[in-house]
């Protein structure tokens, strides 16, 4: 375990190793992690559908997109506390550091209690608004009592331990979490049979590991200093204001899982749910690497920018881009092969394996599209460029919304997974007019 000796050493590496094999470096840790995390996510539904059915399958997908609120949240504050402490480390300021970070845990736990507490009040109607059907509501509203019971353990802090370079220990925190959460989901489901109950328990110990391994970073190995930090009102606007974007770009999911839902449900029932059950998980964990190239750059170029390193900056950003495309046309084309083995895994119902394979190639062809909107989100989240990361975090959903009606009208559930490709195009045709435009005005990139 590495303490805070070797802190700052680490840190400084952000200053003078390479680009491409720094931002290799941290894309890799990054990467591992949100694999696992992602690869999680298939196991818990390849639990829940085999060991319950693919009707409770729909409905923990239903709690989904509701489970991807709080996670905003959390990776907002996480988000826009990590650019601030990037950018205080490249200034040598622990202290302000560390005040950003007392400031973030505060505003996390208070809104994690609150989106508790409404789900609690609300949940019924929330789960009907999030589309679900009959068939699947029992099983939505077991899963989400429990995640709610555990949600203040659903902390947003890795993004913080990456800002201060401890990419090793920021893998640790999603993988150890992780293989807690698949041991257990093979406990409770298979051995206890405690059905989706079990998945929602395992994902909330899964959660409280996490946390716990956030506690003992702050304690004993980060570099910052917390003595004297002070909870301050001006921070909390200075992290939300520079993690709006985050909340955006995860709000914006949430919002269109639940738009898919209800739309799926309203043209399609409870097949076509189950069927959007297992390809939204399919379509979150093909887009794992364009999300660890956006994470793991963000630290790389606010501490350049906070140093004014700006040919670091732009290299960064560059060859984020290439790696992402490169990713994107391989994944695109190995897709439209072999789509029908990835919903043989979690299903033998042969109308959700045609159907879902179908969704997986049409909806495939928009990968090449979707990284240039995240990285181009990212990169002026770091440099403190809000409102053009608010623009680009949002535009996929602003797209999204109205080619999804109209195509559903056209093509019903078919047109749902159309409506992908113009949408990630559009998107990224504005992310790179966006930074034109600003290159314009800039001169120093």
């Amino acid at each position: 375990m590495e303490d805070k000796s070797n802190s700052n050493s680490k840190t400084q590496r952000m200053a003078l190793d390479k680009i491409p094999s720094l931002v290799m470096r941290f894309s890799l840790t990054t990467f591992a992690a949100l694999f696992f995390n992602a690869l999680y996510n298939l196991v818990d539904s390849l639990f829940v559908s085999r060991g319950v059915g693919d009707n409770a399958m729909g409905g923990v997908s239903i709690v989904f997109a509701f489970m991807i609120i709080q996670a905003a949240i959390a990776q907002t504050v996480g988000g826009g506390a990590a650019v601030l402490v990037s950018r205080f480390l490249g200034q040598k300021e622990e202290n302000k550091a560390g005040q950003v970070t007392l400031n973030a845990m505060a505003v996390f736990y208070i809104s994690a209690l609150l989106v508790s507490l409404l789900g609690f009040i609300f949940m019924k109607p929330i789960l009907s608004f999030l589309g679900a059907t009959e068939e699947v509501f029992p099983y939505a509203r077991q899963y989400f009592l429990i995640i709610l019971a555990g949600n203040v353990f659903s902390t947003g802090f890795s993004s913080i331990i990456r800002a201060e370079g401890q990419m090793t220990y920021a893998l640790l925190i999603w993988l150890l979490p992780t293989a807690v959460n698949i041991v257990f989901d093979a406990v409770f489901i298979f051995g206890f049979k405690w059905g989706v109950a079990g998945a929602a328990l395992a994902t909330v110990l899964c959660q409280f590991v996490s946390f716990l391994m956030s506690v003992l970073f702050f304690l004993k190995f980060s570099r910052q200093e917390f003595k004297r930090a002070r909870l301050s009102l001006k921070t909390v606007k200075e992290i939300f204001s520079l993690g709006l974007p985050t909340l955006v770009q995860m709000s914006s999911l949430s919002v269109l899982i639940m738009f898919l839902n209800k739309t799926i449900s309203s043209v399609g029932g409870t097949p076509a749910i189950n069927t959007f059950a297992y390809v939204s998980k399919i379509i979150i964990f093909a887009t794992v690497p364009f999300n660890a190239v956006s994470q793991a750059m963000s630290p790389v170029i606010a501490f350049n920018y906070g140093a004014k390193n700006f040919e670091r900056v732009k290299k960064t950003l560059n060859f984020s881009i290439i790696i992402c495309l490169i990713y994107a046309l391989a994944a695109m084309v190995i897709s439209q092969f072999i789509s029908p083995y990835f919903i043989q895994v979690f299903t033998k119902n042969s109308q959700l394996i045609l159907s879902g394979a179908q969704a997986i190639r049409i909806t495939a062809l928009a990968l090449p599209f979707a990284p240039i909107s995240i990285i181009f989100g990212t990169y002026f989240q770091a440099r403190g460029r809000k409102i053009q990361a608010f623009m680009l975090n949002f535009s996929i959903l602003a797209f999204m919304l109205p080619i999804t009606l109209v195509f559903t009208k056209l093509w019903s559930v078919e047109g749902v997974w159309w409506s992908f490709l113009p949408a990630c195009l559009l998107a990224a045709l504005l992310s790179l007019a966006v930074k034109k435009a600003t290159d314009r005005r800039e001169l120093i990139l």
